[in-house]
């Protein structure tokens, strides 16, 4: 008999493996499919995924189940703030590669926030990258997650100067393409981006 996700995730606590790959297969293209979704960024997707698993085999204790012994609803609303963390970071992130380098730039970029929607800001940056090379999206989404320039090169097998300059054509797409859309983001653009 199928074992409900209450009964795996109880297993899956005392390290029962058989388990954990059950509650896998049950789940793997149910959580990459929501988070792509979301994201629509493979490298971000593939690590919030990686993470998530990692952390369901460390203490599945997080996750709860419904009456019926589901855990599905509630999985998805966890990944769902996880998305929005994601989204947060990027965005705070993105603001700091772009050269803010005061106090009223910050205020003017948390008001930003307070205004628009985080997915919405989210889509439009993907919208700038949508026609870009795969090189300057890989390099946009790897810089903008942390990845240093040395990781970044070794990844993408290319030179540091490579990145370097397809970072900066990215955000130099993005800048142009969110001062479109909300004109207040130019008091935060005003910086030089040669020295990323």
């Amino acid at each position: 008999m199928k074992k409900k996700d209450s009964q795996l995730l109880v297993l899956i606590s005392n390290k029962d493996i058989k388990s954990f790959n059950a509650f896998y297969h049950r789940y793997s293209n149910v959580i990459y499919s929501f988070v792509y979704r979301h994201l629509n960024d493979e490298v971000s997707s593939d690590d919030l995924v990686q993470d998530f698993w990692v952390k369901v085999w460390e203490d599945p204790s997080f996750l709860k189940c419904n009456e019926s012994g589901s855990v599905k609803i509630y999985m998805l609303q966890h990944l769902k703030f996880r998305i929005l963390d994601i989204y947060r970071k990027t965005l705070s992130q993105l603001v700091r590669e772009c050269k803010i380098e005061n106090a009223d730039n910050e205020v003017v970029y948390n008001g930003i926030l307070d205004e628009h929607n985080e997915r919405e800001l989210i889509n439009i940056i993907h919208e700038a990258l949508d026609t870009q090379p795969q090189i300057v999206k890989k390099v946009f989404w790897l810089r903008i997650n942390n990845w240093s320039v040395e990781e970044t090169a070794k990844a993408l097998s290319v030179s540091s100067k490579t990145i370097y300059n397809r970072y900066s054509e990215s955000l130099s797409v993005v800048r142009e393409k969110l001062t479109k859309h909300y004109p207040e983001f130019s008091e935060i653009y005003q910086k030089d981006l040669t020295k990323i």
